[in-house]
Protein backbone atom coordinates (compact mmCIF):
# COMPACT_ATOMS: atom_id res chain seq x y z
CA UNK A 1 0.00 0.00 0.00
CA UNK A 2 1.10 3.19 -0.49
CA UNK A 3 -0.93 5.86 0.73
CA UNK A 4 -0.94 8.87 -1.36
CA UNK A 5 -4.36 10.61 0.16
CA UNK A 6 -4.25 11.15 3.49
CA UNK A 7 -7.15 12.64 6.18
CA UNK A 8 -5.43 13.51 9.32
CA UNK A 9 -8.66 14.53 11.80
CA UNK A 10 -7.21 16.30 14.92
CA UNK A 11 -4.17 17.87 12.53
CA UNK A 12 -3.95 20.94 13.94
CA UNK A 13 -2.98 19.14 17.81
CA UNK A 14 0.48 18.43 19.54
CA UNK A 15 1.11 15.38 17.26
CA UNK A 16 -0.92 16.23 14.58
CA UNK A 17 1.34 18.96 13.14
CA UNK A 18 4.16 16.46 13.19
CA UNK A 19 2.20 13.70 10.85
CA UNK A 20 1.17 17.10 8.39
CA UNK A 21 4.31 18.04 7.76
CA UNK A 22 5.90 14.42 6.93
CA UNK A 23 3.28 13.00 5.45
CA UNK A 24 3.74 16.60 2.51
CA UNK A 25 7.34 16.34 2.94
CA UNK A 26 7.27 12.63 1.11
CA UNK A 27 4.89 13.78 -1.64
CA UNK A 28 0.96 12.89 -0.20
CA UNK A 29 -1.98 14.76 -0.54
CA UNK A 30 -3.19 16.31 3.17
CA UNK A 31 -6.62 17.04 4.47
CA UNK A 32 -6.56 18.40 7.70
CA UNK A 33 -9.56 18.35 9.30
CA UNK A 34 -10.29 19.44 13.36
CA UNK A 35 -13.81 21.19 14.78
CA UNK A 36 -11.34 24.32 15.37
CA UNK A 37 -11.12 26.50 12.14
CA UNK A 38 -8.82 29.31 13.06
CA UNK A 39 -6.47 26.38 14.39
CA UNK A 40 -6.84 25.15 10.74
CA UNK A 41 -5.99 28.42 9.20
CA UNK A 42 -2.84 28.78 11.16
CA UNK A 43 -1.96 25.73 9.96
CA UNK A 44 -2.61 26.20 6.16
CA UNK A 45 -0.65 29.27 6.46
CA UNK A 46 2.58 27.37 7.77
CA UNK A 47 2.18 24.99 4.55
CA UNK A 48 1.15 27.81 1.53
CA UNK A 49 2.42 26.06 -1.58
CA UNK A 50 1.92 22.64 -0.54
CA UNK A 51 -0.71 20.08 -1.07
CA UNK A 52 -2.78 20.40 2.19
CA UNK A 53 -6.57 21.19 2.24
CA UNK A 54 -8.56 21.70 5.20
CA UNK A 55 -12.00 20.60 6.87
CA UNK A 56 -14.32 21.89 9.65
CA UNK A 57 -15.59 19.15 11.24
CA UNK A 58 -16.22 17.37 14.11
CA UNK A 59 -16.15 13.05 14.62
CA UNK A 60 -18.29 12.84 18.06
CA UNK A 61 -21.23 12.19 16.33
CA UNK A 62 -21.96 9.66 13.69
CA UNK A 63 -23.68 12.36 11.56
CA UNK A 64 -20.46 14.54 11.79
CA UNK A 65 -18.49 12.26 10.85
CA UNK A 66 -20.32 11.44 7.80
CA UNK A 67 -20.59 14.90 7.13
CA UNK A 68 -16.26 15.61 7.53
CA UNK A 69 -16.01 12.22 5.59
CA UNK A 70 -17.90 13.93 2.35
CA UNK A 71 -16.43 17.51 2.72
CA UNK A 72 -13.08 15.74 2.53
CA UNK A 73 -13.41 13.78 -0.27
CA UNK A 74 -15.15 16.44 -2.26
CA UNK A 75 -11.72 18.14 -3.31
CA UNK A 76 -9.59 14.94 -3.95
CA UNK A 77 -11.87 13.07 -4.94
CA UNK A 78 -11.12 9.75 -2.88
CA UNK A 79 -8.96 8.94 0.58
CA UNK A 80 -6.55 6.16 1.02
CA UNK A 81 -5.76 6.48 4.86
CA UNK A 82 -7.26 7.90 7.65
CA UNK A 83 -5.11 9.27 11.05
CA UNK A 84 -7.69 10.32 14.09
CA UNK A 85 -4.86 12.32 16.20
CA UNK A 86 -7.43 13.41 19.25
CA UNK A 87 -6.27 13.15 22.69
CA UNK A 88 -8.41 15.42 25.44
CA UNK A 89 -6.05 14.94 28.66
CA UNK A 90 -9.39 17.10 30.94
CA UNK A 91 -8.91 17.90 34.42
CA UNK A 92 -5.74 16.61 36.43
CA UNK A 93 -7.55 15.69 39.88
CA UNK A 94 -7.79 12.19 41.75
CA UNK A 95 -9.85 9.93 40.14
CA UNK A 96 -12.74 10.10 42.84
CA UNK A 97 -12.79 13.51 42.44
CA UNK A 98 -14.20 13.23 39.11
CA UNK A 99 -17.98 13.17 38.57
CA UNK A 100 -19.86 10.18 36.64
CA UNK A 101 -20.75 12.60 33.66
CA UNK A 102 -17.54 13.89 33.75
CA UNK A 103 -15.52 11.14 33.37
CA UNK A 104 -18.17 9.99 30.92
CA UNK A 105 -17.69 12.54 28.86
CA UNK A 106 -13.99 12.64 28.63
CA UNK A 107 -14.40 8.88 28.10
CA UNK A 108 -16.02 9.93 24.87
CA UNK A 109 -13.67 12.53 23.58
CA UNK A 110 -10.65 10.24 23.78
CA UNK A 111 -12.31 6.70 22.96
CA UNK A 112 -16.01 6.78 21.35
CA UNK A 113 -14.36 9.39 18.53
CA UNK A 114 -12.08 6.53 17.43
CA UNK A 115 -14.58 4.03 17.71
CA UNK A 116 -16.62 6.44 15.52
CA UNK A 117 -14.13 7.19 12.79
CA UNK A 118 -13.88 3.09 12.47
CA UNK A 119 -17.68 2.97 11.79
CA UNK A 120 -18.20 5.57 9.61
CA UNK A 121 -14.61 5.82 7.75
CA UNK A 122 -13.65 2.42 7.34
CA UNK A 123 -16.37 1.07 5.33
CA UNK A 124 -16.04 4.49 2.90
CA UNK A 125 -11.91 3.73 2.58
CA UNK A 126 -10.64 1.14 -0.14
CA UNK A 127 -9.95 -2.58 0.41
CA UNK A 128 -6.36 -1.61 1.20
CA UNK A 129 -6.99 1.43 3.02
CA UNK A 130 -6.19 2.38 6.63
CA UNK A 131 -7.03 4.09 9.71
CA UNK A 132 -4.60 4.56 12.17
CA UNK A 133 -5.64 5.94 15.64
CA UNK A 134 -2.85 7.42 17.76
CA UNK A 135 -3.01 6.54 21.33
CA UNK A 136 -0.81 6.95 24.42
CA UNK A 137 1.40 4.34 26.86
CA UNK A 138 -0.60 5.10 29.87
CA UNK A 139 -2.60 2.40 29.01
CA UNK A 140 -0.14 0.32 30.74
CA UNK A 141 0.77 2.41 33.90
CA UNK A 142 -0.82 5.29 35.87
CA UNK A 143 0.59 8.69 36.35
CA UNK A 144 -0.82 10.32 39.12
CA UNK A 145 -4.23 12.64 39.23
CA UNK A 146 -3.90 11.44 35.72
CA UNK A 147 -5.84 7.92 36.22
CA UNK A 148 -8.77 9.03 33.76
CA UNK A 149 -6.04 8.73 30.71
CA UNK A 150 -5.11 5.55 31.20
CA UNK A 151 -8.36 4.57 31.12
CA UNK A 152 -9.42 5.75 28.06
CA UNK A 153 -6.29 4.80 26.48
CA UNK A 154 -6.62 1.20 27.72
CA UNK A 155 -10.07 1.32 26.29
CA UNK A 156 -9.01 2.97 23.01
CA UNK A 157 -6.53 -0.25 22.91
CA UNK A 158 -9.08 -2.74 23.30
CA UNK A 159 -10.96 -0.95 20.64
CA UNK A 160 -8.38 -1.87 17.84
CA UNK A 161 -7.43 -4.76 18.89
CA UNK A 162 -11.20 -5.76 18.88
CA UNK A 163 -11.77 -4.21 15.11
CA UNK A 164 -8.44 -6.08 13.93
CA UNK A 165 -10.37 -9.23 15.61
CA UNK A 166 -13.62 -8.50 13.61
CA UNK A 167 -12.39 -7.43 10.39
CA UNK A 168 -12.92 -9.76 7.95
CA UNK A 169 -12.41 -7.90 4.75
CA UNK A 170 -11.64 -4.24 3.52
CA UNK A 171 -9.88 -1.42 4.88
CA UNK A 172 -8.02 -2.32 8.03
CA UNK A 173 -7.64 -0.60 11.68
CA UNK A 174 -4.46 -0.30 13.53
CA UNK A 175 -3.49 1.96 16.37
CA UNK A 176 -0.08 3.47 17.11
CA UNK A 177 0.96 3.85 20.72
CA UNK A 178 3.46 6.37 21.77
CA UNK A 179 5.19 5.45 24.63
CA UNK A 180 6.80 8.68 25.19
CA UNK A 181 5.93 12.44 26.14
CA UNK A 182 5.90 14.35 23.20
CA UNK A 183 7.37 16.69 21.67
CA UNK A 184 5.39 19.41 20.04
CA UNK A 185 4.50 22.84 19.41
CA UNK A 186 2.59 22.99 22.87
CA UNK A 187 5.73 21.56 24.80
CA UNK A 188 8.92 22.18 23.12
CA UNK A 189 9.99 24.63 26.15
CA UNK A 190 10.41 21.75 28.24
CA UNK A 191 10.64 18.93 26.34
CA UNK A 192 13.52 16.97 27.22
CA UNK A 193 15.97 14.94 24.53
CA UNK A 194 14.75 11.84 24.69
CA UNK A 195 11.28 12.78 24.16
CA UNK A 196 9.53 11.47 20.77
CA UNK A 197 9.04 14.65 18.67
CA UNK A 198 5.77 15.18 16.52
CA UNK A 199 7.86 14.96 13.46
CA UNK A 200 9.23 10.92 14.79
CA UNK A 201 5.42 9.88 15.10
CA UNK A 202 4.89 11.64 11.50
CA UNK A 203 7.74 9.68 10.07
CA UNK A 204 6.77 6.13 11.31
CA UNK A 205 3.12 7.12 10.47
CA UNK A 206 4.80 7.64 6.78
CA UNK A 207 6.37 4.56 7.41
CA UNK A 208 3.69 2.18 7.99
CA UNK A 209 1.56 3.71 5.53
CA UNK A 210 4.61 2.91 2.83
CA UNK A 211 4.42 -0.95 4.11
CA UNK A 212 2.34 -1.93 7.06
CA UNK A 213 3.90 -5.40 6.47
CA UNK A 214 6.80 -3.68 8.31
CA UNK A 215 5.16 -3.25 11.39
CA UNK A 216 2.79 -6.29 12.87
CA UNK A 217 -0.30 -5.05 14.56
CA UNK A 218 -2.89 -4.03 15.16
CA UNK A 219 -1.36 -2.45 17.91
CA UNK A 220 2.52 -0.90 16.86
CA UNK A 221 4.33 1.25 20.05
CA UNK A 222 6.54 3.74 19.18
CA UNK A 223 9.39 3.94 22.02
CA UNK A 224 11.16 6.73 23.00
CA UNK A 225 15.16 6.95 22.24
CA UNK A 226 16.20 6.15 26.13
CA UNK A 227 13.42 3.59 25.82
CA UNK A 228 15.34 1.28 23.15
CA UNK A 229 18.73 2.64 23.90
CA UNK A 230 18.83 3.87 19.72
CA UNK A 231 19.65 7.10 18.34
CA UNK A 232 15.99 7.14 17.05
CA UNK A 233 12.71 6.14 17.99
CA UNK A 234 11.39 2.87 16.99
CA UNK A 235 8.52 0.61 16.65
CA UNK A 236 7.73 -2.59 17.96
CA UNK A 237 4.63 -4.68 17.83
Amino acid sequence: MRARRLLVVGAPGNVGQGIVVEALAAGRQVIAADRDSAALTRLAARHQGQDLASVVGDIGTEAGAVALWDEATRPLGGIDAVLVAISVIGKVQPLVEWSALDLSANLSSNVLVHFIAAKIFLPRLPADGLLLGIGGGTADFIIPKMAHISIAQAAQRMLYQGLARERREGAEARELMIVSMVNGEATRDRAKPDWVTDRDVGRHVCAILDDPGRFPGPVMRLMSREQVGQPEPTVRS
